[in-house]
């Protein structure tokens, strides 16, 4: 006989041998799971909303930092602003 066939013979030996759960008991994963169940729905839920509140503020925060970026780019690039005109004058050669 392989040592292999003999040490699974005396596995099945041994679990044959290994007591059993009684009729009215639950196996040990089972109410592990249970109890894991039932902890988990007893804690409160109230930091999902606070997530989704802090990620809309942030979304919004970005959004106006990014509006007032654009409109402070183009106040300095369109033409016709003071230092433009202030530009131009000194180019031209004419004093104020």
């Amino acid at each position: 006989m392989n040592p292999i066939d003999e040490k699974l013979n005396r596995l099945l030996k041994a679990a044959a041998k290994a007591p059993t759960a009684g009729p009215g008991e639950a196996p040990l994963g089972m109410a592990t799971r249970v109890l894991a169940c039932w902890r988990a729905a007893a804690q409160p839920d109230g930091g999902d909303f606070l997530v989704v509140w802090f990620r809309r503020a942030a979304l919004c925060a970005c959004m106006l930092t990014v509006a007032g970026l654009v409109w402070s780019y183009r106040a300095s690039a369109s033409p016709g602003g003071a230092d433009m005109v202030a530009d131009a004058a000194m180019s031209a050669g004419v004093e104020p």
